[in-house]
């Protein structure tokens, strides 16, 4: 079912006021289009347009800190915090939509923080985190946030003598559509421990849209004595505790995703790395834009996730790997022991990956009409175009860096990870240190810097990182044992397991070579790799390397085992590629090609797979290796784009669905349709509903067009209806 919430009479009224003029509260709540997440998507993009009065902000914000300020100084506390990473609360509250909602202020419509959440926030921090250091105090809690019914029977209930004011931003956010992406559901939702709820290669992601503010707004906190009476010492706790939680525990929903970090103190301990791009990264968040290309901390931590899976998977079964998971990172029962902050160290820049561009640089030409040019085999489906929409896809730059921080808590390991969420059973769980629980991120960062990448296409060579250089392999699976036996797990010889296991791995192959230039490299990497796959052509075997893959004319083998048929259904097979294509750069700038290889158990089995992936591995030793040599003084431009002129001005472009001014013009399409000018930044482009435009319009008028779609060279239109 699918449709608007709110009666026809009403959307016909609605419909003449444009999605601009509208109060953003509303247009989440009341007008709010029911259906899948596509419809969900295209909901909250409206509740995004939506703009409120700048001057009517300003007044409010100049208003509210003159009532704060005119407190005597002792009785107030005001300060600023700025987000570290996307903020987003009230998700789940009662709504229309699914877990999309956001905390907007009920009369003028902008994000805050409530008093209420932000007190209850400073609460937790105190009993959990100051409590157990200052046993002797915990009279000073109940002072600042008042008993609870029953907490002291034999006492008269009494309000806290703190008020925790709301938190306002200092300058109107600018909302987003975000997007949580899951792609293990049958394992995260698992209720039994069936080997076929594996974190596998074959699931297929499951996108879920909701509304976030970016990182980077600073919001205004206040608190206050409720009587001038109250001892100062209360004030300042509560203040500490506040900035304690805001900054070890965030603020909102899906904190231990990195969502409602706050700038931290001083005094938390944390683990720093600083992250460098060193090949494009298909980065990019639900609008697929280039404003929001950028590494977030949900997809960082997914991927942190997923290496430090292949760290422990061989050793344990699925039930004790989720329940050892879940000490580290958390789930559904509990908050993980990791926090995650991602913030941009310096310009980042993004372009749009343009073959046209590409075809014109210095790379190797295909050896004949059946070879498809080798960076485009590695990036397929990133740089095709559509009359229907752009397919093209924005990517980073390397040299972009990005500072990312840990901070860890102790944690415990509860044989069944719902334990974890009763306090007595919790509480008879094996400790693990917060020392402890850091290794284990920084394992899986290095993993993920010295064989993965980010964004799509990450398995291809895309979004690699420079190596962090922090650790090595050996030192990575001692953190994991280690991490076993706090655990209590039995220590066994490493078995073959249903998902990527580290133990298992084949490689790495490493070829060194003199280029510097990412794109050359790239190439040469996609045209070993095919060449390889042509050893194949129309055979079965090819599917080893993933699935869904099309075979024309098929022959071979390729036989699925009936557990694998269940687990994949066979129908809509899908199995991520089970290697991984990594480049590094050296102190002088030249890079390295490094491949690591991950046996399947569907790909069709663990020993065909194995066998597949060890005759790859040999090929591209040598072949990549002889390239290296024969190219030796090829691919040293650094950046084989940096120089390439863009057609249009470097404005902001519109969005599809966005309202823009624009211009008719004289010319027509071949098949005699309008086309108009848009204002701002002279693309041109056809009017697609044509037969709409009023009979008494001509050219040179100057009208309001709303986006059908728009790209860097290409924009097309629709007439209001």
């Amino acid at each position: 079912m699918q449709g608007p919430c709110i009666p026809k009479s009403t959307k016909d009224l609605l419909d003449k006021v444009n999605v601009e003029e509208r109060h953003p509260g509303l247009q989440l709540d009341k007008f709010s289009t029911v259906g899948d997440q596509q419809a969900q998507k295209k909901t909250l993009e409206d509740v995004c347009k939506a703009r409120i009065d700048s001057t009517l902000f300003e007044s409010l914000i100049k208003y509210r800190k003159k009532y704060i300020e005119n407190l005597p100084t002792k009785m107030r506390r005001m300060w600023s915090c700025k987000t570290a990473g996307p903020l987003t609360l009230h998700l789940s509250r009662i709504s229309a939509l699914e877990n999309a909602g956001i905390c907007l202020h009920p009369l003028y419509g902008f994000v805050y923080l409530p008093g209420s959440g932000l007190k209850g926030m400073a609460r937790a921090y105190a009993e959990t985190i100051w409590k157990p250091a200052n046993p002797n105090k915990t009279e000073k809690i109940t002072n600042v946030f008042g008993n609870e019914p029953g907490e002291k029977s034999q006492e008269r209930q009494h309000a806290g003598n703190i008020i925790f004011h709301d938190a306002w931003p200092e300058e109107l956010p600018k909302l987003i559509v975000d997007i949580v992406n899951c792609h293990h559901s049958a394992y995260y939702g698992a209720e039994t421990d069936d080997d076929k709820h594996a974190p596998g290669d074959w699931e297929n992601p499951v996108p879920v849209y909701f509304l976030a503010v970016p990182s980077g707004v600073t919001f205004s906190f206040a608190l206050s004595k409720r009587r001038p009476d109250v001892d100062d010492e209360l004030l300042n706790l509560a203040k500490e505790w506040l900035i304690g939680a805001l900054c070890y525990m965030g603020a909102g929903a899906k904190t231990n995703a990195g969502y409602g970090a706050f700038k931290p103190v001083e005094r938390i301990e944390t683990a720093e790395f600083t992250l460098e791009l060193v090949t494009p990264a298909f980065l990019a968040g639900a609008s697929q834009n280039k404003e929001d290309c950028d590494l977030r901390p949900a997809t960082l931590r997914g991927l942190l996730r997923w290496w430090w899976r292949t760290m422990h998977a061989g050793f344990v079964e699925v039930k004790t790997l989720r329940a050892m998971e879940a000490a580290v990172w958390g789930d559904t029962n509990t908050g993980g022991a990791v926090r995650i902050t991602v913030e941009r160290h310096g310009d980042i820049s993004s372009k749009l990956y343009d073959k046209r561009e590409l075809m014109k640089e210095q790379l190797e030409k295909p050896p004949d009409k059946k070879t498809t040019q080798g960076l485009f085999y590695l990036s397929y489906g990133m740089g095709e175009e559509s009359k229907q929409g752009r397919k093209q896809r924005y990517y980073i730059l390397p040299g972009a860096k990005w500072k990312v921080r840990f901070t860890a808590r102790a944690s415990r390991y509860c044989a069944d990870s719902k334990d974890a969420n009763n306090l007595e059973k919790r509480e008879q769980g094996k400790e693990i240190s917060a020392d402890t629980i850091l290794n284990q991120a920084k394992s899986a960062l290095w993993l993920l810097c010295h064989f993965g990448g980010v964004g799509s296409k990450a398995r291809k060579g895309f979004g690699s990182f420079a190596d962090i250089g922090e650790m090595g392999l050996d030192e990575c699976k001692k953190y994991a044992r280690e991490f076993r036996e706090i655990c209590g797990v039995a220590e066994h010889q490493e078995n073959d397991a249903a998902s990527p296991t580290l133990g298992k791995m084949l490689g790495p192959v490493e070829i060194q070579t003199e280029w510097k230039d990412y794109w050359f490299a790239l190439d040469q990497l996609g045209f070993s790799v095919q060449r390889f796959a042509q050893r194949y052509k129309h055979r079965l075997e090819k599917k080893a390397l993933g699935l869904p893959r099309n075979i024309k004319s098929p022959e071979g083998s390729f036989n699925l085992t009936e557990r694998c048929k269940e687990i994949l259904k066979e129908q809509n097979a899908r199995y991520a590629s089970p290697v991984h294509y990594h480049l590094a750069k050296g102190n002088t700038g030249n890079l390295t090609i490094r491949i690591v290889a991950f046996p399947a158990e569907c790909l069709p089995d663990i020993e065909t797979s194995r066998k597949f992936l060890q005759e790859l591995l040999k090929h591209l030793q040598e072949d990549l290796k002889k390239r290296a040599e024969n190219n030796e003084h090829k691919g040293q431009k650094k950046d084989s784009m940096s120089n390439v002129k863009t057609p249009v001005k470097q404005i902001e472009l519109p969005n599809a669905g966005e309202s823009v001014e624009a211009t008719l013009l004289e010319e027509k399409t071949k098949k005699g349709r309008w086309k108009a000018k848009h204002n701002e930044t002279n693309l041109s482009g056809p009017i697609q509903n044509s037969d709409k435009v009023p009979s008494d319009k001509k050219a040179g008028d100057r009208v309001r067009l709303i986006v059908a779609y728009c790209n860097e060279r290409e924009i097309a239109f629709e007439w209001p209806t």
